[in-house]
């Protein structure tokens, strides 16, 4: 299957992993990357190559960040994390920007994932001193909040359009991993065995990693699932308070069609895109009477 690697791209990862590979297979879920699980000399790892152009324009230092971050957070995390082994961030030898990383076993759980096992490494991530990351770069723009025409409740769509024109809550700044969801988790046997995709990890608002994950647990399972997570947080770290706010400006940018959320199915999940608006529509209604005082 090494054919299916540009000769440019084996090279380089023969090169820095000392030996011939062999490639496993694909593990490409997400846009901005395509992974490989490459194995050689008896152990596994993961090849990521960043192909969206667009995004490394964005953000230049892309590749370095994510390391940065990768052993950042595995000083805190142990062997949860995946170790960086090389990179290439200009692509000038691999032909792309590519990281080579270390394989974690397991596979996401989707549906049916106790809310309450997600809060202690957060919390732990949450607690620790932060180290240099990068910096914060915010999801929401207030300037394209608009009411979904899918939803069957438009009135609580305006009340969160409302609420986000309210200056934004002060908060702690913490070490974030920015995309904390059931399909970045890993677990075998009911165990937590790997916290995966780091690219987008930065110091910033403790609130964006509870909404953020919130938002997809409600998706997947029900606002019941949100509230437990929510709830267990709470309870792991005392004082701090979740402003609904934050719930808003997560859930209003998502597209029409989840497709973050729709990409679960390549585990298995089995959502639809009309389900998800559903539950959407529930959320919205509960962060509409929270911020209201009435939940």
């Amino acid at each position: 299957m090494t054919d299916l690697l540009d000769p440019r791209t084996a090279g380089w990862l023969e090169d820095v992993l000392g030996s011939p590979f062999r490639l496993v297979g694909s593990l490409s879920f997400g846009v901005t990357s395509e992974l490989a699980l490459v194995e050689a000399d008896g152990r596994r790892f993961v090849l990521r190559r960043y192909t969206d152009r667009d995004a490394l324009a964005g953000r230049p230092r892309l590749v370095e960040d994510e390391v940065q971050v990768l052993h950042a957070a595995r000083a805190l995390l142990g062997a949860l994390v995946p170790e960086p082994v090389a990179f290439d961030a200009a692509g000038t030898v691999a032909g792309l920007p590519v990281l080579v990383m270390t394989y974690r076993r397991g596979n996401p759980v989707i549906h049916g994932l106790d809310p309450v096992a997600l809060v202690e490494p957060l919390s732990r991530l949450h607690a620790a001193a932060v180290p240099a990351l990068p910096a914060f770069h915010d999801w929401f723009d207030p300037s394209r909040v608009r009411v979904p025409a899918w939803s069957s409740d438009g009135g609580a769509w305006r009340r969160l359009a409302e609420l986000v024109t309210q200056p934004r809550p002060a908060t702690r700044q913490v070490f974030l991993h920015r995309d904390f969801h059931p399909g970045n988790l890993l677990w075998v046997d009911g165990a937590l065995t790997g916290i995966v995709d780091w690219a987008y990890g930065c110091r910033g608002p403790q609130p964006v990693d509870v909404a953020h994950t919130r938002c997809n647990l409600a998706l997947v399972d029900g606002v019941a699932a949100a509230e437990r997570f929510l709830a267990a947080y709470v309870h792991a770290n005392p004082g701090y308070v979740h402003d609904p706010w934050w719930d808003a400006a997560e859930l209003l940018p998502w597209d029409d069609d989840f497709s973050g959320v729709m990409a679960f199915n390549a585990f298995g999940a089995g959502l639809d895109v009309g389900r998800l608006r559903a539950r959407a529509d529930g959320l919205a209604r509960l962060v509409c009477a929270r911020a209201d005082g009435a939940a």
